[in-house]
């Protein structure tokens, strides 16, 4: 046989060993979840000794819940914790529950601490639940209600049902300044941590956005009725849409925005993000600013945004920024509107003497200026 040939098929036969890897991962997976185990063990366990970390996780995951093999978390730990170093998030959370279940004292705690925060900064909401039950009890750490909070708003972002922070942590025992706290941990979460595109609740959303392009005016209005429904869990792929510049529906996705209201906080560093582009144009913005005051009604990040605003902003943005410091009424506001009586502008000038009137006495910071 010629050289070259036998040179050709060694790299074909090379080229091949990656498919059938795959094609061995994908039956064995394929098996477990038919409940095939002995299949499943006999696809992937060569496959987890050459270091795959997902037929170690499954090859772990067998181990650990005696399927097809009787329980042993010696075993389940040999391979999940490769998996989990490896940056697999169920393979992480599993890993923690072996560490609570099997490590002695408070060491094994802590260290599951650790993975499940790893898992919960994947987006996996089991492992979020559990920081939330153990950040409220001080299960094996100390008691944090802000964590607790934090990780509970995160969790209601991926999926509502599973944890709202008024009803499944002891808020009533948070000062409001703790819940800020929590909420602003929140929207950091938010900003840090990449969407999860594969998540279904994601891809649910991403499709009703999608239709807005052939939906008449009927359709938009369900369109918008869904979105609205599904909570927190749509808005990451909103903001995708407002972020790729989708703008021909900018109104319909800020409107739902708006009817959320305070729940659609995780929105706001996007929104102010969109807000300091230069290249958004004015009536673009006025609909993201709209939005930004109806969900940050409360928020000291919004009034400190629209202070800035009002006192460096466009000509166009400024008038805006006034107007919608009304919901505010705190002594910044009320004194970022009483500098705007000075504005070079008659409409910001108009607009924030409408607005400190409307205050009635909680514009008193403000006498001196109006009295010029």
């Amino acid at each position: 046989m010629p050289a070259t040939t036998v040179l050709l098929s060694i790299v074909l036969f090379l080229c091949s060993i990656p498919q059938i890897a795959g094609a061995g991962l994908d039956s064995g997976v394929s098996a477990f979840e038919r409940g095939d185990y002995q299949i499943a063990q006999q696809e992937l366990r060569p496959l987890a000794e050459s270091g795959n970390p997902k037929a170690q996780y499954y090859i772990g995951l067998m181990a650990y819940s005696g399927k097809g093999i009787a329980p042993d978390s010696a075993e389940a730990i040999k391979w999940i914790k490769p998996a989990a170093e490896n940056g697999m998030a169920d393979a992480q959370y599993i890993y923690a529950l072996l560490l609570e279940g099997g490590t002695p004292g408070a060491a094994g705690k802590i260290e599951a601490i650790k993975w499940f925060t790893l898992a919960s900064d994947q987006g996996h909401v089991d492992a979020q639940m559990k920081l939330v039950d153990r950040y409220s009890r001080g299960d094996g750490i100390k008691p944090n209600l802000v964590q607790a909070y934090t990780w509970c708003g995160v969790a209601h972002l991926h999926v509502p049902s599973r944890c709202n922070p008024q009803e499944s942590v002891s808020a009533y025992q948070m000062t409001a300044e703790q819940k800020e706290d929590a909420k602003r941990n929140v929207q950091q979460w938010v900003t840090q941590h990449p969407v999860n595109t594969s998540h279904p609740s994601f891809k649910s959303a991403q499709r009703l956005i999608a239709e807005l392009d052939r939906a008449d005016f009927k359709k938009k209005e369900e369109i918008k009725a869904s979105l609205v429904r599904m909570g927190n869990v749509s808005t990451p792929a909103m903001l995708e849409a407002l972020h790729q510049r989708t703008f021909a529906h900018t109104k319909l996705l800020t409107d739902v925005l708006c009817e959320r209201g305070p729940e659609s906080s995780s929105a706001i560093p996007e929104l102010i993000r969109l807000l300091n582009d230069p290249s958004v144009l004015q009536p673009i913005n006025s609909h993201f600013l709209s939005s930004l005051a109806c969900i940050g009604k409360t928020s000291p990040e919004v009034q400190s945004f629209l202070i800035s605003l009002l006192k460096g902003g466009s000509d166009a943005m400024r008038p805006w920024a006034a107007m919608l410091l009304e919901n505010f009424e705190s002594k910044e506001a009320v004194l970022a509107l009483a500098d705007a009586l000075d504005d070079s502008r008659r409409t910001v000038r108009e607009t924030a003497v409408r607005v400190l009137l409307s205050m009635g006495p909680k514009a008193a910071p403000a006498v001196p200026a109006l009295s010029k």
